[in-house]
């Protein structure tokens, strides 16, 4: 495996990984070397045809997400002179088509979903800023709970994401608007629920303890649907606003790429296909041939 993935990344991996052991044994085999480029092919149709419970075959995502596992396995193998895995250079692994953010909400649609959080019971006001955090910066869910008390430069209006994505670690700007609402947090809620556990973690659970991802989707997921903007989606979906607004306002893709961490900038492009639907307006207001005559 690669140094410097997360705990969660190596977990999927190696769930993958004992996943194609299970077909791997079924199939006789049980040397690393009888492994060959024919055995990755039989693997991709087995794949292929694979059907879930509800009959449905596997994305192609999935599918390229199990072959990857199996082909780094393969070349780190190689790497340590266990076998020859040269082969594996020549498996070309599906290519997964690129998806346009859909449903992607309004300014006035996140006002909304704002304040659904703000109402839900003592830890409203972490709710809020959680969400305020989310939506100013663009950052990952499983940054936003790495966050620490230190992590936050008020007076700079800078955040740090520490270890980010590929262990990276990068600063971004930082609403006024989102800081006044964490440090209203702090100041109101942070100090009540802080104990031994809680160490220098900037969001915590009512036992006191560094918020799970899960239950930041959980949260999110329910504000949103509370809400009635009729999107689907979570932190994610707010990571979607954050990078196409400032996109409509302006911003230079590679500007965005660094704001939400992207290493590579074609994972930031989807975002400036979604502002065609800006540029469609305009051109038909503004383009003399586009007008009706």
């Amino acid at each position: 495996m690669a140094l410097g993935e997360s705990n969660s990344t190596l977990k999927s991996k190696r769930l993958l990984l004992a996943r194609f052991i299970e077909w791997v044994t079924s199939e006789g085999i049980y040397d690393l070397q009888e492994l060959d480029l024919l055995v990755l092919e039989k693997y991709r149709r087995y794949l292929n045809r694979y059907r879930k419970r509800n009959g449905q075959p596997l994305d192609i995502s999935t599918q390229c997400a199990r072959l990857m596992a199996v082909t780094k396995f393969v070349k780190t193998m190689d790497y340590y002179d266990v076998i020859d895995g040269t082969f594996a250079k020549k498996f070309r692994l599906p290519r997964i088509p690129r998806r346009l953010p859909k449903d992607i909400p309004t300014i006035e649609d996140i006002e909304r979903v704002l304040d659904q959080a703000l109402i839900m019971g003592r830890l409203g006001l972490r709710n809020r800023a959680i969400i305020e955090v989310f939506y100013a910066t663009g950052i990952r869910r499983i940054e936003l709970v790495n966050l620490n008390v230190r992590d936050i430069d008020f007076q700079r209006q800078i955040l740090t994401v520490r270890e980010g994505k590929n262990k990276n670690d990068r600063n971004v700007p930082i609403a006024r608007r989102a800081l006044d609402w964490v440090e209203r947090y702090l100041k109101e809620l942070h100090l009540r629920l802080a104990c031994l556990a809680s160490g220098e973690a900037l969001f915590l659970t009512e036992a006191g303890k560094r918020m799970k991802p899960h239950k930041v989707t959980d949260m999110v997921t329910k504000c949103i649907d509370r809400s009635g903007i009729d999107k689907k989606g979570a932190c994610h979906l707010l990571r979607h606003v954050t990078a196409t607004e400032m996109l409509r306002h302006g911003a230079d893709i590679r500007q965005v790429q660094e704001m939400l961490g992207h290493s590579d900038i074609s994972s930031t492009q989807i975002y400036a296909h979604v502002t065609i639907l800006d540029l469609n307006r305009v051109y038909y207001e503004t383009h003399p041939a586009a007008k009706e005559i």
